[in-house]
């Protein structure tokens, strides 16, 4: 699906929806129309807060995980959100001098620029994801062609959602055999470039139905790479989108191709 960025309109169910991501994203916990009603500063009340969360779920862009509980977003409202409510902004400053001092591309080979990105990457999330690289060959790769090169373990594990047993189970597995990983990432038609989400169901690997995988694929003169971010679904997108970006462009900055979000 194409990314599109839009100014937010006056619509209520995209406010609200914005709300409810933005709050949950913050808290790990459903998201309850009082607490909805305050962040929009009472624009509306908690009842026609509730009265929009009906509509929400209809739409299928919130669920309620338990009677008498608050909000969730479900996959498909984080993509409503990716693509009509987060705009791009300008990154700081800092975080500009920071990639070019860290990931300079004229500093070492591709690999090590694409480690330290992923060192970055995890840093800047803030403990929502795990950085994984895929060096991409062309047809003569050998077999360690799929090997994944992992950073950020420790603060993904700290998330809230990896006291689900299941959830850490997948991501144990994951690690235990990154190699599938690596070929799933590898078999991504991705334009390059180009930055792409996978949220949730989105993801067609077993197992990764609770993550969003975000990757790009990078053209540079020393060869071919992606590089990648995987967290659970429940991310800052903005920030990691404008990170990931910022990191593209560096790398991928001497194929003169343009770049998209997706």
């Amino acid at each position: 699906m194409d990314f599109r960025y839009y100014e937010l309109p006056d619509d209520r169910n995209l406010l609200v929806l914005e709300s409810v991501i933005r709050l949950y994203t913050e808290r790990a916990e459903p998201v309850s129309s009082a607490a909805v009603a305050r962040d929009l500063q009472h624009r509306w009340s908690s009842a026609t807060v509730r009265n929009t969360f009906g509509e929400l779920e209809r739409q299928g862009w919130l669920m309620q995980p338990h009677r008498a509980s608050g909000r969730v977003p479900t996959d498909r409202g984080y993509r409503v959100y990716v693509e009509r409510i987060v705009r791009p902004g300008q990154p700081h400053p800092a975080w500009e001098r920071l990639v070019h001092s860290e990931v300079d591309p004229r500093r070492g080979s591709l690999a090590e620029s694409l480690d330290r990105a992923a060192s970055l990457l995890s840093r800047v999330s803030h403990a929502l994801g795990m950085s994984l690289l895929v060096l991409a060959p062309g047809p003569e790769a050998e077999a360690d062609a799929d090997a994944v090169s992992i950073t950020g373990v420790d603060e993904l594990l700290g998330q809230p959602e990896f006291d689900d047993p299941g959830r850490l189970k997948v991501l144990i597995h994951l690690l235990d055999d990154a190699s599938a990983f690596g070929r799933y990432l590898r078999a991504l038609a991705d334009p390059p470039g180009e930055v792409r989400l996978r949220i949730g169901q989105e993801n067609a690997m077993e197992g990764l139905s609770t993550f969003t995988v975000v990757t790009s694929r990078i053209h540079h003169s020393d060869g071919t790479a992606l590089m990648g971010l995987l967290g659970p679904v429940r991310m800052q997108y903005s920030l990691v989108l404008g990170a990931m970006d910022s990191l593209v462009r560096l790398l991928h900055s001497r194929s003169g191709q343009p770049r998209h979000w997706s």
